[in-house]
């Protein structure tokens, strides 16, 4: 699979019209393209050989890892500018393309001068673009993550049982972690969110040292698996909900499954949103959900492509009519318009790994969401999320 990246991104270099180089820096597509994690390191691709320098506390752990696809070296002490113009020489490397969404201003700066005579240029988000279609490694991965994260929300229902009158958030979201890391985790795919009663009302609540409150007790939360995430929301009720919970319970829960049977390849993930969405914005809740539908998941907790949000009619016949007008008045410039319109449309690829998470928050009151992993499919999706979503009451 490594392989494979490596010669993807050398498919994209041969295609420059002058040598150019290609220079990894980020800790993340470090770990895409050499699948082994470090803090430190430069991978550096040509389009005919491929590099690997670090420092001495992965020297050793690098070559017994990938040294048999990259020749890895330590990074040079001395005369390092040297070193490298000495390397890239011997392809006659002119340009060298950079990682624009990862580099801070001062590593840009050390670059210009590390790489003096060469033309810097922005990657247009190679590795990313390749990141967004998982391999069958990178699913296994994430499958298996879910898999741990599934198996600690059905722990942490028992301990919320037993310890009903004493539990805090605080201890949840620690008891959630614990489980998953003794379950085969390496680690949480981000910080765990545990919020009840009035505070469920925030998407991104912080767990306090509270016990818990009456009514919704949401928990979103997810493991690491060899570095791939997880990522699942599910909402329970602390004793009885009441009419209005129940009603908006349904209604997310229904928003949900609706996006779901809209998944598959060359859908459009506009009209997945739009399933989900105007769903909530019938039951009157349209402005009660904020966020987007759903974001891909991979070696990071937030990975590109992401649902498009769907507008409100009255904002789309506003839209429409702004556009009419535009078309008669610059034809030109509303034909490019949309040209670069279509060109941004997100389209449901096989193999995108993406959650699905529509939620109500009513400020003062409570708030509910409920999030599943899947994957996109030619005939649908395959959810990796096996907890159940009928409401639980505790």
């Amino acid at each position: 699979m490594i392989t494979n990246r490596i010669e993807n991104i050398q498919r994209v270099l041969k295609q420059k019209e002058e040598p150019t180089a290609f220079i990894v820096t980020s800790e993340c597509n470090r770990r895409y393209m050499t699948g082994i994690e470090t803090s430190s390191g430069y991978v550096i691709i040509t389009p005919e050989n491929k590099y690997f320098f670090t420092d001495s506390r992965y020297i050793e752990f690098a070559k017994n890892s990938c040294g048999d696809i990259y020749t890895v070296e330590l990074f040079p002490k001395e005369e390092a500018k040297k070193y490298y113009s000495d390397l890239l020489r011997k392809e006659n490397i002119k340009n060298i393309m950079y990682e624009e969404n990862y580099i801070l201003l001062r590593s840009k700066k050390h670059f210009d001068t590390l790489f003096e005579g060469y033309t810097l240029s922005e990657s247009g988000m190679a590795i990313e673009k390749m990141r967004r279609i998982k391999d069958a490694d990178e699913i296994e991965n994430i499958t298996k993550a879910q898999i741990i994260t599934d198996k600690a929300f059905e722990h942490i229902l028992k301990v919320i049982s037993q310890n009903l009158n004493t539990v805090t958030e605080v201890d949840i979201a620690a008891e959630l972690e614990y489980f998953m890391r003794k379950n085969g985790a390496d680690g949480i795919a981000f910080d765990t969110i545990a919020v009840s009663g009035k505070k469920s009302s925030y998407p991104h609540g912080e767990p306090g040292n509270i016990k818990l409150s009456k009514g919704f007790l949401t928990m979103d939360f997810g493991a690491t698996y060899n570095g791939y995430c997880a990522d699942m929301t599910r909402t329970v009720c602390i004793g009885k909900p009441d009419d209005k919970m129940l009603a908006v319970y349904n209604i997310v829960k229904s928003a949900q499954l609706a996006a779901l049977d809209e998944i598959k390849t060359g859908v459009e993930g506009l009209v997945v949103d739009t399933a989900a969405r105007d769903i909530i914005r019938g039951a009157g809740y349209g402005e009660n959900f904020g966020h987007g539908l759903g974001h891909s998941v991979g070696l990071e907790i937030h990975e590109e492509p992401s649902f498009p949000r769907s507008e409100p009619e009255e904002e789309k016949q506003r839209r429409l009519e702004h556009e009419e007008k535009a078309k008669i008045e610059n034809p030109e410039k509303y034909k490019e318009a949309q040209e670069k319109k279509e060109k941004n449309k997100f389209i449901l690829a096989e193999n995108i790994v993406i959650t699905v998470e529509p939620g109500i928050y009513i400020e003062n009151e409570f708030g509910v969401r409920i999030e599943d992993l899947v994957v996109v499919k030619k005939g649908g999706c395959s959810n990796l999320t096996k907890s159940s979503k009928n409401l639980i009451e505790l």
